[in-house]
């Protein structure tokens, strides 16, 4: 396939998911402000509806009324800013989906959270934290956005005794969304700043306010802007008169003209063959992974060396090659892709320990994590660089040979190999230490798969959760299952619902699965026999 074919092969969209830092607004110090955007470009379909915002001094909860104005399906995003308790945890009310936290190293920390409107919304909604908080909040509203899958892409950063409010550059896969912009920053004085922040150029202000303290306030800010074509955005990045720690992120959201996510529960009993792997330096295919940035690709890779190898959902033909560099695989089991501070990321699982090189001792574990390249823009070849985020469990070493990253919080999930069929759910703690920092991981459920008898039927090899992150698969050598959340469930009642058996691909040692991009069916390949084959599932 050629460059130019493949940039125009979008019949298999993406449908990537991330997430931001949130904000809330309590009963001591309430505002609302209304406002319509004006002058949108026609084909535009998200329009801000309204904001509230709201603050207090030692709080351990924090109120946030109703944006104004505020229907059934409009998307709600939420930002809780806190100071001097970086350790704290926000839990949201019922409903609220957390995007991302970002914080200081002991000043300021900032979550965001996004949910979608239903019918019968309460009038305010309560956020509480764990450890006693001076807590500046928003609530911001928006109509028109996909209420299925809303976040399109995410980022967001510290930055520390600076004016600059910076935010590292998106990725958005839908043409015409909107951005959301977020700033908050530490502030000390009895009123709010003559000049607060100062949102990214061409932003319009949803609101600029503060917190009012002698010595531990915040001013905080939210802006939005109407976005053209799909692709790489620039950084939005704002800024104060003040050279003070602050904390910038942005959150992109998908209309809802968009295509987006595909969830049926019923799929063809009929299994394509797409193409044959030609890459000499796919041996061993253990994991496949969508690409969310380049709209018709897949990565699959091998166990035991760096080879990264995109290739197209058309044909299977090779359309990048990528190696890792300074990374020694032990048992590279599976691979994912999902939201990261550089965008969108690929996620490579070195969890397994069956390999021959698996480490002294065997409980070394990590997953290593690498910006996606932009194959669409020519980047077809060279050097991946990796970050390495090692793990332990919390019980005993582990097995695993699957992988899943939750296309909109970045969660990263680790499913356990067992023969009896019983894998254990892990995943890592949000949001994720410093690369290189030793992790614990945090038990999440047991599954138990149907064994019939055969270790091959049993045995889990790969996962993959579904872009609208309602549902998961699971594959085993032999067979492919789906978890399904129940309606309007979070993501993680997944995993007590009963597997239902899907379409089987007919392989030996089927070890890598993946949905289409947009969810529309799925994707399997098998460690042998060579030559390696891509097939193809379709949802109906």
């Amino acid at each position: 396939m050629t460059l130019k074919n493949f940039k125009q092969n979008a019949s298999r969209l993406v449908c990537a998911v991330s997430l931001s830092a949130l904000m809330g607004c309590g009963p001591m110090d309430v505002e609302s402000s209304v406002g319509v955007e004006t002058g949108q470009r026609a084909l535009a379909t998200v329009s801000f509806r309204s904001s509230a915002t709201g603050g207090g001094v030692a709080l351990k909860s924090l109120g946030l009324i109703k944006p104004p104005g505020t229907a059934q399906g409009d998307v709600l995003l939420a930002r809780i800013v806190n100071r001097d308790n970086v350790t704290a945890t926000v839990t949201p009310p019922a409903g609220w989906t957390l995007i991302r936290s970002d914080q200081s190293a002991s000043q300021l920390k900032a979550w965001v959270f996004y949910k979608v409107a239903g019918g019968a919304e309460p009038a305010s909604y309560t956020f509480s934290i764990d450890l006693t908080s001076n807590l500046a909040g928003s609530i911001v509203a928006f109509s028109g956005a996909d209420p299925v899958n809303p976040i399109d892409a995410q980022s967001g950063q510290k930055n520390g005794l600076t004016a600059s409010f910076i935010t590292p550059a998106i990725t958005t896969t839908a043409s015409n969304g909107v951005a959301v912009w977020f700033g908050s920053q530490i502030w000390t004085g009895s009123a709010c700043p003559a000049s607060p922040i100062v949102p990214p150029s061409g932003f319009t202000e949803a609101f600029d306010t503060c917190l009012v303290s002698s010595s531990t306030g915040i001013i905080y800010d939210a802006a939005y802007l109407q976005l053209g074509a799909a692709g790489p955005q620039p950084a939005f990045n704002g800024s104060s008169p003040y050279a003070n720690t602050n904390i910038a992120q942005v959150v992109a959201l998908r209309p809802a003209s968009t295509p987006g996510c595909t969830v049926g529960d019923t799929f063809s009993s009929t299994v394509t063959t797409v193409g044959t792997v030609a890459s000499t330096a796919i041996v061993e295919p253990s994991g496949l992974a969508a690409s969310r940035v380049t709209p018709g690709v897949l990565y699959v890779h091998n166990e035991d060396t760096t080879a990264v190898v995109a290739i197209s959902t058309s044909n299977a033909s090779t359309v990048g090659s990528f190696t890792v560099a300074n990374v020694t695989p032990a048992d590279w089991e599976d691979i994912a892709t999902g939201p990261c501070p550089a965008g969108q990321c690929i996620y490579m699982g070195d969890i397994g320990r069956i390999s021959a090189n698996f480490p002294t001792p065997p409980s070394t574990f990590a997953v290593y994590r690498m910006k996606e390249p932009d194959i669409a823009g020519g980047q077809t070849s060279g050097t991946l660089t990796a970050e390495q985020f090692p793990f332990k469990y919390p019980d005993t070493p582990q097995n695993a040979e699957s992988i899943m990253v939750h296309p909109t919080t970045g969660d990263i999930y680790v499913i356990t190999k067992d023969g009896s069929g019983l894998s254990k759910v892990y995943k890592f703690p949000q949001p994720l230490p410093a690369p290189g920092t030793m992790s614990t991981l945090l038990f999440v459920a047991n599954l138990q798969l149907p064994t019939n008898g055969d270790t091959n039927f049993a045995s889990a090899t790969a996962a993959a959760i579904h872009p609208c992150a309602n549902r998961f698969l699971l594959r085993t050598y032999r067979k492919v299952y789906e978890y399904r959340a129940p309606a309007g469930g979070a993501f993680e009642t997944a995993f007590a619902a009963t597997p239902v058996s899907l379409t089987d691909t007919v392989e030996g040692q089927g070890e890598a699965i993946e949905y289409e991009a947009n969810g529309a069916g799925y994707f399997t390949m098998s460690e042998s026999p060579s030559p390696f084959k891509l097939k193809y599932v379709s949802r109906q």
